[in-house]
Formats: structure tokens, C-alpha cells, sequence
């Protein structure tokens, strides 16, 4: 009899096993070890009482899981026993783990005990395919970990050949004077790098060698689970390896993403390498830790006190609330109807408030609210309290501000010691100009005076530095970045712990991180960390960024959201 092609293990036959004339066969009966075609199947082996509970299987699934899994059921029927091989399995020893006849049962199983054989088939089914889904699932996971060190390893590499692009152009424009110091930054960068990339380089070494690992057995486990012999799967099973590696994802601190190139500007002999040619420094990133809803319109102004206490100031709605953040809600603590514009924190941990109005008010620690001190008839705009303790109060003859500020105008900052007497003021500079327009907002770091000037009625301004003698030490107006088509819109300005300056930029919705030179480190588009409409920010003792925003004023019933950010 001729044979056509192969399929699965078996040789299928040219013609029907039945009626030897069709030569369309369509399906094999295991039991019977048949091939046949439609017509002998339906009209003959189906009507048959003897092969009526037959299994067939239709050939085009041939070769899948469920059709190995019904010859093995066929199989397991028929299966002969391994020590009287005259004799068919009928059960399964759990003592000895392994298939019985009944000779075997007679024997040397007296006593034990016993499961049906086709249970214990089901079960070991079940537990191989158990074990081929984690292991799919530690090849996706090691999958995942090979794209991701494999994209550290680009950015890093990118990122390194950007910097090293950076110091040699740098090197080549001031030629031998800094040749010295070009080599010595690549040393350091080059120390950087180098480890990280090596670190990743061997986790993605071992990550690859992991995941070949895990496919080898993943395609052992599958050639098993095909097969048509029932005894196989149980001599799989007691070599069965189920150990599996922890999928631990390694951390890797590619600082290299988070340093920077600041090419150097002054020149000569007596300056330092910083100053001359530029140094490496650690460029942060900021990291979303949570977000809040507020119940007001928008937070003006924020301040964090300790113990976890905030107060925040709403100007439009005229509120101020000392609030807690809970793990998903604000706690409003206590609710007082006060304009608020800008506030600060004293020694003894009193709240100095400017409200627009001539007092500078205080709440006190027996919870009152106090006159501190009056600049009648000039109106209070901004509030700051030094390490020193002196306190910057900025001042302007009305409130509203109005614009642009005249000859008869008064834009003003002055200081007062710890009992409320002025001992100096900022106005104009030594030329007779006027310093500011609005000093809206006010830091001081060291022995400088870090002001928000805001220039006009739509809020644009600029960031300006004087010392105690009233110099002007730099301006900033903002830098070339620009991603929303928006101009320079501080609205907030503070320090971090790692001497930069952060300065809110409220219409760019981004932050601006300065160094105390007024040089741009970073401009950070904080939208798509889904912060909107920032106005105000300020630092907690443990580090954590509260940004405070204003709500969109087409939708009257909004309110304003509170996020918190950490720097990495």
C-alpha cells in the first residue's frame, strides 16, 4: 500500500483503511489505529457499539497540544507495565510514585496506597503547564530586564558621548590653557561611567544568559507535553526541574544621566577649574509622589512647617488653612477667612502673613491672628524671614499693583530686625534706578536677596540678585527653552539642599533650576507629570517639593490641586 507524506509521527495512508478506495482520509482513530476518510467514519466506525467511545482526531490537528493530549488518554489505556510486561497499568502507587498492575500490586504494593491513573496523569498535566506558564513569564520578565538594560546602556553611552563631545569642543576653544583640566574631567567622567556601564553590561550578560536558559527548558517542556507516549510524561515529571530564578530586578544608579557639562567662562591663571573650564555636576530629576485635592480654587501661596503641618493661602476665595496631608486626602485643620498673599515662618515658628493691606499680621502659637507691624499707607505684597531672623517685607503703594510703576511710585523691600525696626531697604541702586517693579516674592541665601519681580499685569518677570550694599548682581530672564510658545512667568522661588535654585515658571508650567551664578542647570516641563497651572512651591524638612496650582477658570466649580515631588 503506498503512503503519502508524513504527519505528526505516524505515516498517513493514501487511501481509507476502511473501504481502501477514498483517497480523502480526514481523520484517525487512535484506538483503533485507523485512518479514514469522512464517509467510512460517519456511516461505519461511528455506528459500530465497539467504537462508538473511540477517540478520533480530525488530521489537520494533528501535531497540537489537545490532539498529543488525546492520544496520551488513548495511551494511557493501553499502558504496559515496566515490570510485567505482559500486564496493563491500571492505577498509580503515590507511595512509590509510579504506575502499578496488578501483578505489581500483588507483589510489592501491599499496603499502599493508590490513585486512578488518569488523576495522576490530569495532575501531572496540570503541573507541567503550571511550570510553563511562570516560565513564560520569567522569559517575558528577563525579556523585559535584556530591552531595559540594553536602553541604560544606549542612553548612558549617548548621554557620555554628549558630555565628552561637550569637553573637547570646550577644549578646543581655549586650546592649552585648559588642556590639563580636560583630562582631568574626562578622568572623572570616565569613573562615572565606566563602572555603571560595566555593572550593566554584566546584568545584561547575565540576564541573556538567564533567559537562554529559561527557553531551552521551556522548549524541553513543550517537546514533553507533544508527546504521544503517557509513560514519557511521567519519567518527565520525576526529572521535572521546577527551580526558577527570583525575579529580582537589579537597580542601577546610571548617574551618568543625571550629570551634566557647565562649560567654564573666565579665564586666567588664579581660577579654578570650575571657573575656567566647567565642571561635572549632578542634574536632578523630579519624580511624581502624590497628588491631593484641595478645596480651594487655587493655593497662592504654600508653607510647610514641621511635623506635618502646611498652610496653604487662597487669595480669590479669601481662606487660609493649616491642613495635613493624610495618605489620600487633605485634612483641613483649621479654616480662617484672611486674604493671604505671601507668608513666612519665624523662629519661634509664628506665621508672618502680607494680606495686600498695611499690617503684616501674625498667627500666633495661641492661635490668634495679631497685628505685627504697620507700613501705613503702603500696602504689603511679600514676606520672608532670613536664618538670621530678619524679616523682608516687599511693599508698593496700592493693591492691586498698578502698571507700569511711575516716578511717584513706591516698589519696595525692606528689613526689620527681631523687634519690628527697619534697618534697611531696597529700592533703587546706586545709579538712582529702580530695582523692581513688583517684588512679589523674596529668599535670601547667604549674604544675597533672591526677588521675583513680576513686571506687568500678565504676570511676566524676571528673577534679580542684590547683595546687603544694594548691587545688582545678575537678572534672569528666563532661558531659550521654551515648550508651551510662552514667555518667562515666575510666579515662586526657593533653594534646594544641593545649592540650586528653583524658580516656578507658572505659564510654562516648568521649573527652572538655577545655580547661585543665575546659569540654567535644568528647565523641567513638569506637565507630564500631570501638573497644571503651578503658582506656588515649597520645600518640606524631608526634602519633598509641594506645588501648589491654580485652577481653570472655565470651569467655576474646579479646584486646585496640591502635588508632591521628590528630586532624584
Amino acid at each position: 500500500m503506498a503512503f503519502s507524506q508524513p504527519t505528526d509521527d505516524a505515516q498517513t495512508p493514501a487511501v481509507c483503511q476502511l473501504c481502501e478506495e477514498s483517497s480523502d482520509i480526514r481523520w484517525k482513530c487512535i484506538n483503533c489505529d485507523v485512518f479514514m476518510c469522512q464517509l467510512c467514519t460517519t456511516k461505519i466506525h461511528t455506528k459500530l457499539k465497539s467504537t462508538d467511545k473511540h477517540e478520533l482526531i480530525n488530521l489537520k490537528d494533528l501535531g497540537s497540544e489537545n490532539a498529543a493530549k488525546t492520544i496520551c488518554k488513548v495511551d494511557l489505556q493501553n499502558m504496559p507495565c515496566t515490570v510485567h510486561n505482559d500486564q496493563m497499568c491500571f492505577a498509580f502507587c503515590t507511595d512509590c510514585d509510579q504506575p502499578v498492575c496488578l501483578d505489581c500490586l500483588i507483589e510489592s504494593h501491599e499496603k499502599h496506597k493508590f490513585r486512578k491513573l488518569n488523576e495522576v496523569y490530569d495532575i501531572a498535566i496540570s503541573e507541567m503547564k503550571e511550570l510553563q506558564n511562570k516560565l513564560e513569564t520569567c522569559l517575558q520578565f528577563y525579556g523585559n530586564e535584556k530591552e531595559r538594560f540594553e536602553k541604560l546602556l544606549l542612553d548612558g553611552d549617548k548621554k557620555f558621548q554628549e558630555i565628552k563631545d561637550q569637553i573637547l569642543l570646550t577644549e578646543k576653544e581655549i586650546k592649552e590653557t585648559v588642556s590639563k583640566y580636560a583630562k582631568e574631567l574626562l578622568q572623572e567622567l570616565e569613573s562615572k561611567w565606566k563602572p555603571t556601564e560595566n555593572k550593566i553590561k554584566t546584568e545584561l550578560s547575565v540576564t541573556e544568559k538567564t533567559k537562554e536558559d529559561l527557553k531551552v527548558r521551556e522548549d524541553s517542556l513543550k517537546k514533553t507535553l507533544q508527546s504521544h507516549q503517557a509513560s514519557e510524561m511521567f519519567s518527565s515529571r520525576k526529572r521535572l526541574d521546577k527551580t526558577l530564578p527570583k525575579n529580582f530586578q537589579e537597580k542601577i544608579n546610571c548617574d551618568i544621566l543625571k550629570t551634566k557639562f557647565l562649560p567654564g567662562k573666565t579665564y586666567g591663571k588664579h581660577n579654578t577649574r570650575s571657573s575656567i573650564f566647567g565642571d561635572l555636576c549632578a542634574v536632578p530629576d523630579f519624580e511624581l509622589v502624590k497628588s491631593y485635592q484641595s478645596d480651594v480654587s487655587n493655593v497662592l501661596d504654600i508653607l510647610n512647617c514641621d511635623s506635618n503641618i502646611t498652610f496653604i493661602a487662597c487669595y480669590n476665595d479669601r481662606k487660609l488653612q493649616k491642613v495635613k496631608f493624610a495618605k489620600n486626602n487633605i485634612k483641613v485643620e483649621e479654616d480662617f477667612s484672611i486674604n493671604v498673599l505671601d507668608m513666612a515662618i519665624s523662629k519661634n515658628d509664628e506665621i508672618l502673613l502680607a494680606t495686600g493691606e498695611s499690617d503684616i499680621k501674625v498667627y500666633s502659637k495661641d492661635k490668634q491672628f495679631k497685628l505685627y507691624k504697620s507700613f501705613s499707607p503702603l500696602k504689603t505684597i511679600s514676606i520672608h524671614v532670613s536664618k538670621n531672623n530678619e524679616i523682608f517685607v516687599g511693599l508698593a503703594e496700592c493693591f492691586p499693583v498698578t502698571y507700569p510703576a511711575t516716578e511717584d511710585s513706591v516698589r519696595r523691600i525692606v528689613v526689620l530686625n527681631q523687634d519690628g525696626d527697619i534697618r534697611y531697604r531696597y529700592e533703587y541702586d546706586k545709579d538712582n534706578q529702580r530695582l523692581f517693579t513688583k517684588p512679589c516674592k523674596i529668599i535670601t541665601l547667604d549674604d544675597n536677596v533672591y526677588i521675583i519681580d513680576c513686571l506687568n499685569a500678565n504676570w511676566e518677570g524676571r528673577v534679580i540678585v542684590v547683595n546687603y550694599g544694594v548691587q545688582l548682581l545678575w537678572t534672569y530672564n528666563g532661558c531659550d527653552i521654551n515648550l508651551y510658545g510662552k514667555t518667562f512667568h515666575p510666579s515662586d522661588i526657593t533653594a534646594t539642599s544641593t545649592d540650586f535654585l528653583c524658580v516656578l515658571d507658572a505659564f510654562n508650567q516648568a521649573i527652572h533650576l538655577l545655580n547661585y551664578a543665575g546659569e540654567v542647570i535644568v528647565y523641567k516641563d513638569i506637565k507630564p507629570l500631570g501638573i497644571e497651572l503651578p503658582l506656588s512651591f515649597s520645600f518640606d524638612c524631608d526634602g519633598i517639593l509641594w506645588i501648589g496650582c491654580n485652577s481653570w477658570k472655565a470651569d467655576k466649580e474646579s479646584k486646585a490641586k496640591i502635588f508632591a515631588v521628590k528630586l532624584v
